[in-house]
């Protein structure tokens, strides 16, 4: 993972920042996602919100931006919302970021498809 800032222009701040995804020797994002497949699609997209989460933590991301940190996730991996997500914000308490600072990224690299109504999208 790297993580970029998300600057607001105005006041010069750190509004967020956004984890990207790296390889072990720096490879790009594209090198990487080129390897992802619908049989690793669920695993390799979790895997990443949970890795981007624990290092925001230990490198006190959090804490330096007013709304945390901005995590990607592949809507074709996420077949039930709320109990996909859920080990993500069972790790954000785990590390102790608050869930007000994590904002959900959809990545553009998918079509989102109209998954009915929005409720359907509700934490606990």
């Amino acid at each position: 993972m790297a993580f970029q800032p998300i600057v607001d222009v105005r006041s010069r701040a750190i509004f967020a920042f956004e984890a990207l995804v790296r390889g072990p020797g720096d490879e790009p994002a594209a090198d990487i996602l080129g390897q992802v497949t619908e049989a690793n699609r669920y695993s390799f997209d979790q895997a990443c919100r949970i890795k981007a989460l624990e290092l925001a933590a230990a490198l006190g991301a959090p804490a330096r931006a007013e709304n945390g940190v901005s995590i990607n996730f592949m809507p074709g991996a996420v077949y039930e919302p709320a109990n996909c997500l859920r080990i993500t914000l069972d790790t954000a308490r785990r590390v102790g970021i608050p869930l007000r600072q994590i904002i959900f990224e959809v990545t553009e690299q998918e079509r989102v498809a109209d998954t009915g109504p929005s409720s359907s999208w509700t934490w606990r």
